[in-house]
């Protein structure tokens, strides 16, 4: 789909999760590498003996691309990148700015090259801003962008996933905007800057709960054992004989079938009693919350739940549970994911040859009917790029200077729902398109009735997740099933470029809406459907949010300490990740679409997409026989890192040593210059073999230390440090406030409300959110004469049908 875009990867690890997602698009990639090769060839874990060592992270995300070696130092190799800018349309970048600026690799330096070239920054905090130069790692940028304090247990600091993520958010970011970014060029021949921060892509980890202090919610969400604290502790995590389940056990309208699914099999194994099975247990609840009332009869009945759990092994639960409609899943580790049958099922498995052995690798992570994705073999030897491939030449425009937002004109009907979905959507409707959200009446989005809530005021209105998921649409109710519904549904359907939908595959076959039928009223439909488990296979059918795809997936098995249950990421966290994943396909195939003039149905796998995410864990299985597992805020490659209180309640600091400078820096801010500071513990290896005492000798120093001036004063002598943030802290960033992470608009019934802004920056086309999210068919007159073109008679059959809903 891509195979006509050329593109440049300066980047490292950082950055290298960007130009992987092109590559397996088609995109042609070249890895510019510094003489003797990336670093990332050797970063742990490795594979191979001695003389065959390789970095999986660069063996995970390094597939699909040809390498270069240039030392952009020398003004010879510079003049040979220069010459490669000229017919390329991407550059890829994770340099400090002062790096960019002196190696002259910045977009306006570029663009007197080539004016089309579009430069890509992903960077820790953002190009501009005052943390932009600071130093920082992924344990502390999940910290600064409010996701890492929701994970953990209460009586511990909060945790990482294992598997470092915040560069693979940002990564998978920059992508979309690359695709964002060439679109515009399309309408107007010219290049731009897109500026990546991981801190604003992970703080997308957190689910909107970063919105709690700016809408006045009245709660903070802080993270509990396995789940989530508050007068009532979520769990989410249950033990069984021979590991844990993930059971989505959460409260409100939409989870009172599945958890009367749930206490009906518990009552009748003879765990608990009629009685809970009958009790609205979402109205009790609030009666406790709201009324006062004893919670006791909360609590007894959780312990009835893991009694139950605690009879059974994890396979059985799953199986059974799933037979029986309960939100349940299995917490896999990478080797049960491997054997897993719905993904050997769906042929997701590739195979390629590394150090002579042959390894499974995650495959597409989205299926296209008319143009599927070719996978990439191993990653490259150094300098096997030969030259770019013949093209035909770009159409780069036809209106130079239009400013027009990347999307306008493209026409989206909307039937996601609560957070992934949902969350893509409103991306599109950011950058230009016109996004009708369609709901009914009868079976509201559950997202509506999700806290936090504005001014802490309970409607289907005031829900900021809600507000932030589907900011920028329009809003129409219609019922599929009612006849009338059905044919305002597919009057949009052939007013439509793109439908997407992420329920379950039977329910759209079943209102009569699926690709098949769709695209004979317009032929030229794309259409995007996304579940957990995609739309084939023996666990298509399983329902449920994106905890159980995190728990399948290994999310949560990589996720805690190496001696307690695991204990996050914070709840549906693959809802999180999916969203990065539609954008970009979706993209493409309007790429191909443009080219082919072709519609097609993209099958896209919140479980399939996430994968990619833990690609080295999947290469260290295959290759060295190792299950990765959680291993607390601990590092591989650095130490120390963790993360240590500060003085008061609940006051934690990231801390990593990014460097052995930055373990001398260290020493020297706490005091421990004459104690530590050395020759024995002057490598990484030697303070790893003694990184318990190390830690307990640092929170010893820093629980004494207010958390904002130890972070200056790490900052300051180098190190990479960060407060962990919840959402008071998040709304005060001055980072976020100088990059506008978070805006204002104003709601007809609700005022003004606090939402998140785009996670990245395009310098000419930067987004523009048109309006606050939808009320309860807000639009339907508008949609219906203005877009639809109905007369009066018709709007008055289509509005008597829609009373009846």
């Amino acid at each position: 789909m891509l195979s006509h875009y050329r593109v440049l990867d300066l980047s490292d690890e950082r950055g290298m999760f960007c130009s992987y997602l092109l590559a397996q698009l088609g995109a042609q990639v070249v890895v510019i590498e510094p003489p003797g090769g990336s670093a990332s060839r050797s970063l742990v874990p490795v594979s191979g003996g001695q003389n065959s060592r390789k970095g999986l992270w660069w063996e995970a995300y390094a597939r699909g691309k040809q390498s270069l070696v240039l030392d952009l130092e020398t003004s010879e190799d510079r003049s040979s990148l220069h010459s490669l800018v000229a017919e390329a349309d991407v550059v890829v970048e994770s340099f400090t700015g002062a790096q960019a600026q002196r190696l002259g690799v910045t977009q306006e330096a570029l663009a007197e090259i080539n004016p089309a070239i579009v430069v890509v920054s992903i960077s820790p905090f953002g190009r501009t801003g005052p943390k932009a130069e600071w130093p920082a790692t992924d344990l502390s940028i999940w910290a600064s962008s409010g996701a890492l304090v929701l994970a953990g247990d209460s009586d511990r600091a909060p945790v990482r996933t294992s598997v470092p993520q915040a560069f693979l958010h940002a990564g998978a970011d920059a992508a979309g905007a690359v695709l964002l970014a060439l679109r515009a060029r399309s309408r107007s021949g010219q290049g731009q800057h897109v500026d990546v921060s991981a801190q604003q892509s992970s703080a997308q980890a957190a689910l909107s709960s970063n919105l709690s202090a700016p809408n006045n919610s009245g709660i903070t969400i802080r993270r509990e054992a396995g789940g989530l604290a508050g007068i009532f502790p979520i769990q989410l995590v249950w033990p069984c004989k021979d590991g844990f389940v993930a059971i989505t056990f959460l409260f409100g309208p939409a989870f009172d079938r599945p958890n009367k699914r749930l206490l009906t099999w518990v009552h009748e194994a003879g765990y608990c009693t009629v009685e809970d099975v009958e009790t609205d247990w979402g109205a009790l609840l609030a009666r406790m919350v709201v009324g006062g009332e004893e919670p006791e009869a909360y609590f007894d009945l959780c312990d009835k739940v893991k009694a139950f759990t605690l009879a059974h092994n994890k396979s059985e639960l799953f199986e059974v549970g799933l037979k029986r409609g309960v939100y349940i899943a299995r917490i896999m580790n990478v080797a049960e994911l491997l054997a897993e049958k719905h993904f050997r099922a769906r042929g997701y498995w590739q195979q390629i040859r590394i150090n002579q052995t042959d390894v499974a690798v995650p495959g597409a992570f989205a299926r296209f009917s008319s143009s599927p994705l070719q996978i990439p073999g191993p990653a490259p030897a150094l300098n096997t790029f030969k030259g770019f491939a013949p093209r035909a030449p770009l159409d780069t425009g036809q209106e130079p200077g239009d400013e027009a937002l990347p999307l306008t004109g493209l026409k989206v009907l909307d039937f996601m729902w609560v957070i992934a979905g949902p969350t893509f959507t409103r991306t599109l409707a950011d950058y230009g398109a016109t996004v009708i959200k369609l709901e009914s009446t009868l079976k509201l989005d559950p997202a509506r009735a999700s806290p936090p809530f504005k001014d802490g005021v309970a409607t289907i209105e005031h829900g900021t997740p809600f507000a932030n998921f589907n900011a920028g649409k329009l809003g129409i109710t219609v019922d599929p099933r009612n006849p009338v519904g059905r044919e305002v549904i597919l009057d949009l359907v052939r007013w439509a470029d793109v439908v997407t939908e992420s329920f379950s595959p039977k329910a759209m076959k079943d209102w009569g809406l699926d690709y098949q039928t769709l695209k004979q009223i317009n032929p030229d439909l794309i259409m995007v459907s996304s579940c957990l488990m995609g739309q084939t296979g023996p666990r298509a059918q399983v329902p449920g949010y994106g905890n159980m795809a995190a728990a399948i997936t290994g999310f949560y098995e990589l996720t805690g300490w190496a001696d307690r249950s695991p204990a996050g990421p914070y709840l549906a966290y693959t809802d999180g990740v999916a969203p990065r994943f539609m954008l970009i396909a979706l993209l493409a195939a309007l790429e191909h679409r443009r080219k082919t003039k072709q519609g097609q149905h993209i099958d896209l796998s919140q479980a399939e997409a996430a994968i990619h995410m833990i690609a080295p864990a999947i290469l260290d299985h295959g290759l060295n026989e190792h299950t990765w597992t959680r291993i607390g805020n601990r590092d591989l490659t650095l130490c120390p890192h963790a993360v240590f209180p500060a003085r008061g309640e609940d006051r934690w600091v990231a801390i990593a040593c990014q460097s052995d400078e930055a373990w001398r820096a260290l020493c020297g801010v706490a005091g421990f210059a004459d104690q530590l500071a050395d020759e024995s513990l002057a490598t990484v290896a030697a303070r790893l073999a003694r990184e318990a005492e190390l830690e307990t000798l640092i929170s010893q120093w820093s629980q004494n230390q207010d958390e904002y001036e130890l972070q200056a004063q790490l900052i300051e002598a180098g190190v990479a440090a960060h407060v962990v943030q919840n959402s008071e802290e998040c709304v005060k960033d001055p980072q976020l406030v100088h990059r506008r992470h978070f805006i204002n608009v104003h709601h007809s019934s609700v005022g003004n409300m606090v939402i998140e802004g785009s996670r990245f920056q395009l310098s000419r086309t930067p987004a523009h959110t048109a309006r606050a999210h939808p009320g309860i068919g807000e639009h339907n007159a508008e949609i219906l004469t203005d877009i639809l073109g109905y007369d009066v008679d018709r709007m008055a059959d289509v509005f008597a049908s829609l009373a009846m809903q």
